[in-house]
């Protein structure tokens, strides 16, 4: 199963080689950070070293001053160096040798700690006499690191009278900066690790990123399909409405009967179903420009109530065919900047609405301005909507489906084309409706 998983991740890598750039650069900061810390943890360390190792040739000065006088009495000396012991966590060990007659081997005057520890280093006492000055070294043990240091004691005439040592403990800083160095490894571990898990979620964001390359190419391809498909439909269609209407000519100065009555109804049945179909064909090629945005939009300063006007009049036939009052109650001179096609197109879809779901009472055209809009409401008298039927109201194919509306013929585009051309134009379509009692849909649109 791992080398199953290896052998996937490599192909998906060598597939997508910019997510092996991320994970390399992002281990490589990783590595610097570290790095850094521990060169700065190092130099720490070998500071303080240095620190401890002043501090420890400084005690055996301050010893060695003293130390002439005090080489005639053991016990005072004795105390002399447990005291400095006391005051200083860091001294392991200390101790006063005196040589033997002629030089000979060294003896123990005071010391602190075990005499094994001073008694096995003869080789450094006879260095440390000969040479006559101080010196001082890293050693260790069992229980850590420590710096061996040693000089000479002389009286005031400068003749030697014996050897002071001192062993300084590290451990204490030793363990201060190992538990500074762990945490640097705990932080490069678990930076590592936030790393590996940042690339594994880009890795997963990549996929979707794929994913979502092949759905845009594939939305795309299904715009194009439908766009070409119904070009590919109007012909057809325009065929089949004129012959439709041929037929219908033909029967016209027939005499009346029972297979001429049932000829009309079947061509009427046709020439519906012919004008669904075109309807539906002509809002999927709007959805299909709006979407590639193809459109042509050609903004100009238009008088909005002669628009409204025209269109009113153009209504008003079909409002009457279904007994609705079509009022128009727009303000003169309403200048604003649009394209006049297309305002037109949005007025008659929500006329058309309106005069479609309304089935009695009225419909009627109002609008108002300020400062910036201007703003055309057509309002109804009919079905109505519920707040949660509103919210999805502009979206693509959306119809309110109730027993009422079941009977109604439409696609569920018009209004979401209707608000994408409003947006285009500069400005928007909203809907207040209050479900039994009417709705207004209410477009706004720049003014001059």
């Amino acid at each position: 199963m791992i080398k199953d998983l290896i052998s996937r991740g490599i192909g998906f890598i060598r597939k997508n080689p910019t997510i092996l750039y991320s994970f390399v650069l992002i281990v490589a900061v990783t590595a610097i950070i570290f790095f850094n810390s521990y060169y700065s943890l190092r130099k720490f360390e070998s500071s303080t070293d240095k620190l401890l190792q002043s501090k420890a040739l400084l005690a055996e000065n301050v010893l060695r001053v003293f130390g002439a006088d005090l080489m005639e009495d053991d016990e005072y000396l004795q105390s002399k160096i447990e005291a400095i012991k006391s005051q200083d966590s860091e001294i392991k060990d200390i101790a006063i040798l005196k040589p033997g007659e002629g030089g000979g081997e060294f003896s123990i005057v005071a010391m602190t700690g075990d005499s094994a520890n001073i008694e096995n280093q003869n080789t450094l006492y006879a260095i440390l006499w000969s040479k006559g000055e101080a010196i001082a070294f890293l050693d260790h043990d069992g229980q850590g690191r420590f710096w061996n240091i040693g000089d000479v004691i002389r009286d005031d005439e400068g003749n030697k009278k014996g050897i002071a040592l001192f062993r300084l403990s590290l451990s204490e800083h030793d363990k201060f900066v190992q538990g500074i160095i762990d945490r640097v490894y705990f932080v490069a571990i678990a930076s590592l690790v936030i790393v590996l898990l940042l690339v594994m979620n880009h890795a997963r964001l990549f996929k979707y990123e794929l994913k979502a390359t092949k759905l845009e190419e594939i939305d795309k391809m299904k715009d194009d399909f439908i766009s070409m498909a119904s070009h590919e439909l109007k012909s057809p269609l325009t065929a089949i409405k004129g012959y439709i209407s041929l037929l219908d000519n033909n029967l016209l100065g027939k005499p009346d009967s029972e297979e001429i009555r049932n000829q009309r109804r079947y061509l009427e049945n046709m020439d519906i179903s012919a004008t669904r179909l075109r309807d539906l064909v002509e809002d999927l090629l709007e959805v299909s420009r709006l979407e590639q945005n193809r459109m042509p939009i050609n903004l100009e300063n238009i008088e909005l109530s002669a628009i409204i006007k025209g269109i009113a009049d153009e209504m008003k036939i079909t409002a009457q065919q279904k007994n609705l009052e079509l009022i128009n109650g727009a303000e003169d001179a309403l200048v604003v900047s649009a394209d006049p096609e297309r305002v037109k197109q949005v007025l008659v879809n929500l006329l058309s609405n309106a005069i479609k779901y309304t089935p009695s009472g009225k419909v009627e055209i109002k609008s108002k301005q300020d400062s910036k809009f201007a703003y055309v409401t057509v309002a109804d008298t009919g079905m109505g909507m519920s707040a949660e039927n509103m919210k999805n109201l502009f979206s693509k194919f959306y119809r309110i489906k109730s027993a009422e509306t079941s009977k109604i013929s439409g696609t569920g585009l018009g209004l979401w084309i209707s608000r994408e051309i409003a947006l285009k134009i500069g400005g928007d379509l909203t809907v207040e409706s209050i479900e039994g009692v009417g709705s207004h849909f209410t477009l706004k649109l720049k003014k001059v």
